[in-house]
């Protein structure tokens, strides 16, 4: 294949602002009509971006205010909140028709206070699109910043100690994984019966 430099340019840029670029565009697919979504661990802000059009509204919320200040000012979208805040604090009254967190799970010490308060947060019925590392796949170094790493049926069922169903999925929440998958990110839908 030979790219120009006008293809690569757009390729590295759209890496350097969601590396999760095609995930997210599979989730906006997935979220289509759904009112209200609860987006934790936003980073840049740009894969939230790429689904707030097909939603009524999202609150985004990140633990880091320098994240918040670039998606505010990148992205000033009437239908977006950003919000400086932790997950294993957060309170609110409202109740939302999802959840998404990407690539944030593995940072967060008191995972499963994490977990429960998004299920708290969601309608009945709600699901959470939710990735994590594979501690199991191919060319993959534990990382510094990851509290934990999880193998797929680890990842499995830490997500059904909170949520009654739990699926495993590639990146285009299509293809069905199993708990052997050696794919990174682990993708799951949990969904809150």
């Amino acid at each position: 294949m030979n790219e120009s430099a006008h293809e690569v340019m757009w390729r590295r840029l759209r890496y350097l602002l969601t590396p999760q670029f095609d995930l997210y565009l599979s989730i906006a697919e997935k979220l289509s009509g759904k009112p209200n979504v609860l987006e934790v661990g936003f980073g840049t802000g740009a894969g939230v971006l790429l689904y707030a059009h097909n939603v009524s509204f999202v609150h985004a919320i990140d633990v880091d205010p320098g994240a918040v200040t670039f998606a505010k000012t990148m992205f000033p979208l009437s239908n977006v909140t950003w919000m400086t805040g932790d997950i294993t604090k957060f309170n609110s009254d409202r109740k939302y028709t999802a959840a998404v967190m990407v690539e944030t799970l593995e940072h967060i010490h008191d995972w499963r206070r994490a977990l429960q308060n998004v299920w708290d947060h969601l309608d009945l019925g709600g699901d959470l699109i939710i990735t994590a590392r594979n501690a199991n796949a191919d060319l993959r170094r534990w990382k510094e910043l990851h509290e934990r790493e999880w193998k797929a049926s680890e990842f499995r069922k830490a997500l059904l100690e909170v949520f009654q169903q739990v699926w495993l999925y590639d990146w285009s929440l299509k293809v069905p994984q199993d708990d052997t998958s050696t794919l990174t990110p682990l993708v799951a839908i949990a969904r809150k019966n």
